[in-house]
């Protein structure tokens, strides 16, 4: 009770795209060992490297249409990726926690 007094609210994830707000509001639920794990997760390098060439390929433009939806399933789930890192470690911080710049 005193943390919450310090510091305030917990981080909000209202302000997330409407996508994303449900798995953003399940991380509120996670204990902190669950919370350093995605915090510090990391992409493979196989989907790491499947994004980058999909990327390559929209500059120039040579996207087949299934390549196209790939590539926007592919940024969304990024994007998914980051704010779950991020408010996990905004999370983390709001527990009492050191949190590096991850």
């Amino acid at each position: 009770m005193l943390h919450a007094l310090k510091v305030g609210s917990p981080p909000d994830w209202e302000n997330a795209p409407n996508e994303f707000e449900a798995d953003l509001a399940a991380l509120d639920r996670l204990e902190d060992e669950a919370l350093w794990k995605v915090a510090t997760g990391h992409k493979t390098k196989e989907e790491m490297a499947r994004h980058f060439e999909l990327l390559e390929c929209n500059k120039e433009h040579t996207l087949t249409s299934a390549e196209q939806v790939e590539l926007a399933e592919l940024r969304s789930q990024a994007d998914l990726f980051m704010l779950r890192k991020a408010h996990a470690a905004a999370l983390l911080h709001w527990r009492g926690h050191c949190v590096p710049h991850l």
